[in-house]
């Protein structure tokens, strides 16, 4: 019940936040841009996304098949050592 109330929580704040984002710039008066330039920013929204996203599957998958324990055990030898 947390989870699906964690998500109702984050869906709703993320739909503000996009409600806020197109309030904003539908205000900017003087400032256009043309259709090359919506086409990069959607591209650079996309691939900002995927590189965040495949970031933290790294991270997941390193700390699944414990590579983050391996290196954690090596820096307590190292310490051991120095003393």
């Amino acid at each position: 019940m947390k989870n699906v109330i964690a998500v109702v929580a984050a869906l709703i704040g993320l739909g503000l936040a996009g409600y806020w984002v197109v309030s904003v710039f539908g205000k900017i008066d003087g400032v256009s841009l043309s259709g090359h330039g919506v086409a990069a920013m959607v591209i650079g929204v996309i691939f900002t996304l995927l590189v965040g996203f495949g970031l933290m599957a790294l991270l997941f998958f390193s700390n699944k098949h414990g590579h983050d324990e391996k290196v954690h055990n090596l820096n307590r030898d190292d310490d051991a050592d120095q003393a």
